[in-house]
């Protein structure tokens, strides 16, 4: 199934491209990368030739989906395993 604004909260997120739009560290507001991996409680993202580890606690995020739509997103709202948020799927959030 492709990602879409609808379903985006119980997608996978590694290879989309994020830009963080706002943190609770100032240094990573601003930061635009490719998301390499997702954990329950951060993205590590492929930035500026290294990689950052963001809390998505703290934080909230503009993902580009792969049509090209853009779609803000709260940083607590995936703060769940990847696995448990993909299995559920929407139906149970």
């Amino acid at each position: 199934m492709p990602i879409t604004l609808q379903n985006i909260l119980a997608h996978e997120w590694i290879g989309l491209q994020v830009t963080i739009r706002a943190s609770s560290d100032p240094g990573l507001t601003g930061l635009l990368g490719i998301v390499r991996d997702e954990t329950r409680n951060t993205l590590l993202i492929e930035a500026r030739n290294r990689l950052v580890r963001v809390p998505k606690g703290n934080a909230q995020f503009i993902a580009t989906l792969p049509a090209g739509e853009i779609v803000p997103v709260e940083g607590l709202l995936l703060k769940r395993r990847p696995e448990d948020r993909v299995k559920k799927g929407l139906a149970r959030w």
